[in-house]
């Protein structure tokens, strides 16, 4: 039987989720919530640019959570409005709908969740004998869950290092590129990424987690942020950037342990390709890729290299192939560990299916 999802979110990335829902084998769109006023009462297909689905978009949450669904895929913006995102998926755990999302970062990592998201979850998930998920593609399935899939190939290991590596260049949401990751500041300016304590508060569960699944404890954790400029002025999707603002924003986090790193998040992230040229990049023939190094004995490489658009499917198909498994979990707040393996089996229509499936 297939499972019944309430959608929230037509952005870049939720656009590929809704679509994602809608061509799964094993999932049926019921409910779709929209902000945007002139979105209402629209059909969701049709605000994707597929065929209709049958499903009117809605803002109005009591609606959805009267529909009982067996799981929401919530892909709302959060930046800025964290705890309140966090309450709204609460609202439908207690319902007993499962969720999953790549919006409520503080969930990437539950051991060490921090207690303000992770009591309120908990609560919510006993309420409703649910479970909540997080994933996305960094932090999430990029960098956590391909860099532990990469760790059974290794025997002595020194470090793992995460990577995204690439052009943001196409992105247009100005105020978290400008504000939060300082694109278009002058040097020396100190973003929010760093003031505001948004790169460990989005970035330490992925460091948590490879550290557990090593066994090892993290003793501090380091913190590096530089930028880089053109001399020419160029204009991308968050406008005019002028010569001598930050076209390139590197930055790490360093998980120590015995004195040195164990596991790093490590971004070479542009807005011109021709910036940032000393930082590592992309190998591959694309101009954005997610990179696992692990270094020890053997070292080997991984790179996940695709184009910004692909780039936000991998993101949205993670979650939304995900949903199966979370809606098959016991109760809680659950890691990628702890919910069964997933995958897409969504194959193009000439692949003859198998008579007999797995349970």
């Amino acid at each position: 039987m297939k499972k019944r999802v309430v959608h929230c979110g037509t952005g870049n990335i939720g656009a590929d989720g809704l679509r994602g829902i809608l061509e799964h084998p094993d999932l049926e769109l019921v409910g779709h919530y929209v902000w945007s006023a002139d979105k209402v009462g629209k059909d969701s297909g049709e605000l994707v640019g597929v065929a209709a689905a049958g499903v009117k978009a809605t803002n109005d949450w009591d609606t959805l959570l009267a529909l009982n669904a067996d799981c929401i895929s919530f892909f709302g913006d959060s930046i800025g409005r964290e705890k309140q995102t966090a309450n709204t998926i609460c609202r439908f755990l207690e319902r007993g709908t499962n969720a999953v999302t790549p919006s409520v970062f503080a969930w990437a990592h539950p051991t060490t969740c921090p207690p303000e998201y992770r009591d309120e979850v908990e609560a919510a998930c006993r309420k409703g004998n649910s479970t909540a998920f997080f994933s996305g593609i960094d932090p999430g399935w990029a960098t956590t869950d391909l860099a532990i899939a990469a760790l059974a190939g290794a025997n002595r290991v020194d470090c793992v290092r995460v990577m995204e590596l690439g052009s943001m260049a196409e992105y247009t949401a100005q105020f978290v590129f400008r504000e939060y990751f300082g694109f278009g500041k002058e040097p020396g300016f100190q973003p929010l990424l760093v003031t505001g304590g948004f790169m460990k508060e989005m970035w330490t569960p992925t460091l948590y987690a490879i550290a557990e699944v090593l066994e090892v404890e993290l003793e501090e954790i380091k913190i590096t942020y530089e930028t880089d400029s053109l001399d020419h002025d160029i204009h991308v999707g968050i406008g005019e950037i002028k010569a001598g603002e930050a076209s390139a924003v590197h930055f790490m986090l360093q998980g120590m342990s015995g004195g040195k790193p164990i596991v790093i998040v490590e971004h070479n992230d542009l807005i011109d390709m021709e910036s940032g040229k000393q930082w590592p990049r992309p190998y591959g023939p694309k101009n954005v890729a997610y990179r696992i190094e692990i270094e020890g004995d053997p070292g080997f490489t991984i790179e996940q290299n695709f184009s910004h658009h692909d780039g936000c499917k991998i993101c949205a198909m993670a979650v939304v192939n995900s949903i199966s498994a979370v809606c098959e979990s016991s109760p809680g707040l659950k890691s990628p560990l702890e919910i069964p393996r997933y995958w897409s089996r969504n194959v193009r229509s000439s692949a003859k299916r198998a008579t007999t499936v797995r349970s």
